[in-house]
């Protein structure tokens, strides 16, 4: 098995020695570029709840918390070791109320409904078992106006983007129009999407009307 594919498999549910380590490169700089390009086309939030969705190591939700001051952001993911490294990576902002760590799934969220003004999604999609019913659940718990950011290092249009999905067993590599197409069916409006054809970045924004 090659090492990108033990990376996907560990990065579903980060646990023990190899989670650590798959979460360490998780918040590397070598996972740096895309989330910084893709929060480039996310429109300034004031006093904001922001929820992060599989906020793995936490990286994230530091670029979260840098780029709206002014918001409070929740991290949420399904590994315990996970959350333990984003609290830890994020203490500062846990102290003082700014950040809360939480644990749950995509797809059937512990969170009241019309709650956050955005969800964010970093390279978590690939693992969720339908991107339509987290696509529903992130639908519910934004508030009327919200907004929800998804963004992948894989853009579904490469042949070894098949492979991936047959090497792991556990991902499904979705392309710009699948993503747009289940956003729509959820009930998202004003659809914009982002597309890095060099680096097969991708970045799909839906607004809840």
């Amino acid at each position: 098995m090659s090492s990108i594919v033990k990376h996907y498999n560990r990065s579903r549910r980060p646990n023990g020695f190899w989670g650590k380590r798959a979460l360490k490169v998780m918040n590397s700089k070598q996972h740096e570029a895309m989330p910084t390009w893709a929060l480039a086309f996310v429109e300034a939030c004031g006093d904001c709840r922001v929820l992060d969705v599989g906020c793995g190591g936490g990286a994230n939700i530091a670029r979260l918390l840098e780029k709206f001051p002014k918001s409070i952001v929740t991290g949420m993911d399904v590994s315990p070791l996970a959350l333990d490294k984003s609290r830890d990576l994020n203490y500062h902002a846990v102290v003082d109320g700014r950040c809360f760590i939480i644990g749950g799934n995509a797809v059937q969220m512990p969170l009241a409904k019309e709650t956050f003004n955005m969800v964010t999604s970093f390279e978590t999609i690939y693992y969720w078992p339908s991107l339509l019913s987290g696509a529903n659940e992130a639908f519910r718990i934004l508030k009327p106006g919200g907004t929800w950011v998804i963004a992948n290092e894989l853009d579904g249009l490469q042949e070894s983007d098949r492979a991936l999905e047959r090497a792991t067993g556990i991902m499904r590599v979705y392309s710009i129009n699948e993503i747009t197409q289940d956003l729509a069916e959820a009930g998202f409006t004003d659809i914009t999407t982002h597309h890095d054809e060099e680096r097969h970045f991708v970045c799909v924004i839906g607004h809840k009307p």
